[in-house]
């Protein structure tokens, strides 16, 4: 049987899916946000794949923009990623040219991450895609219920 067709009385996917009750679920915060989490990482994909950036590389990038010299322990930590996962990103990111690993000059044996210039450009060319892809995102709310619903997310998630 092809995935396209139907068994007779079946009812098509979407058409069973409109007509499932969700109630409970829609209830649930940590579900709700899971599915507007994969919402924006679809759409992320779609708007950014022209530049090769995903959720998290784009993470990496504007975290060490906007804090040259952080070191990799703590970018893990805030992306909530495990480092050895992180490491192999950031491995790719040194070796295609975007980041560099430094050693501290306060401590020897710590690494500290910097953009190249070739990553700077990067960044810069997608946070010229965040506005337009966050207003596209977010078009079914108010300026005002958008504003909120930021607010409400970093009250949640304190940094």
């Amino acid at each position: 049987m092809s995935p396209k067709t139907v068994r007779p009385g079946a009812k098509p996917a979407q058409q069973m899916e409109n007509s499932l009750d969700l109630r409970a679920l829609q209830r649930t915060p940590g579900f709700m946000l899971r599915l507007a989490q994969l919402k924006f990482f679809e759409g992320f994909y779609e708007e950014f794949a022209a530049l090769g950036l995903t959720p998290a590389t784009y993470a990496i990038f504007a975290v060490i923009r906007d804090n040259p010299g952080v070191p990799p322990s703590s970018l893990a930590s805030l992306l909530r990623l495990r480092l050895p996962n992180l490491i192999k990103i950031l491995n790719e990111l040194e070796s295609s040219g975007f980041i560099k690993r430094n050693r501290s000059k306060s401590d020897r044996r710590a690494v500290e991450l910097v953009l190249t210039p070739k990553g700077a450009k990067l960044i810069a060319e997608g946070a010229r895609l965040t506005e337009p892809y966050n207003r596209k995102m977010l078009a079914p709310l108010t300026e005002a219920e958008q504003r909120t619903l930021l607010e409400l997310l970093n009250r949640m998630l304190p940094f």
